[in-house]
């Protein structure tokens, strides 16, 4: 199976205002704890969800514009260190 595929599964196993645990996803889906690991990984990267240890939860389409929007600006003086909004000094 592509990795895009597997991104694409388990996303949609992740609800939208609840948190899942990487342990219930890896049961759901039937992918291996690496597979969902690194599916993981490639969606917090794309900045889709949110992962904090054992827990994982969807970003809402706002916080989705936001976080692109400081993570891609280079002029900008504000970003996101573990969550929390900080500017630059």
């Amino acid at each position: 199976m592509r990795n895009e595929d597997v991104d694409w599964s388990l996303f949609h196993l992740i609800p939208e205002n609840e948190t899942r645990t990487i342990s219930e996803l890896v049961e759901k889906s039937g992918f291996s704890r690496d597979e969902v690991v690194s599916s993981l990984a490639r969606l917090e990267k794309n900045r889709l969800i949110q992962v904090a240890g054992e827990m994982v939860h969807a970003l809402s389409i706002n916080d989705m514009f936001i976080l692109n929007e400081v993570c891609n600006s280079a002029e900008s003086d504000i970003y996101i260190e573990n969550g929390i909004i900080k500017v630059r000094k």
